[in-house]
């Protein structure tokens, strides 16, 4: 049974890769840079550096202060929830996808 779940899993995977691959963003309908999208994954990481003994570390999640101020603007449900995820209001999904734009889209 747990072979099975993870081939699964695997499959998964890979087609979460295959969508990321053929469009460059997964759900992404515009041509990203793609270098400063990398720039700014690794500036927001910056964010969540701390130090340990082999060196500096990143946690992957956005900071918490930013996600609270997110909510208290109104553009994302509460964030401190057991939930993985989100929800975006119409007003947040719009400058979401109207910032990503503006920042990464290829001109």
């Amino acid at each position: 049974m747990i072979r099975r779940y993870t081939q699964s899993l695997d499959t998964l995977v890979l087609k979460e890769y295959e969508i990321f691959n053929t469009s460059g963003v997964r759900g992404c309908r515009m041509d990203v840079d793609a270098e400063k999208l990398q720039q700014a994954v690794l500036a927001l990481l910056y964010l969540n550096t701390f130090e340990q003994k082999l060196g500096k570390r990143a946690w992957k999640a956005l900071p918490w202060s930013v996600m609270d101020q997110l909510h208290d603007k109104g553009y994302i449900s509460d964030p401190a929830t057991k939930a993985k995820s989100v929800c975006l209001s119409d007003e947040g999904a719009r400058l979401s996808e109207e910032l990503f734009e503006r920042l990464f889209a290829v001109k």
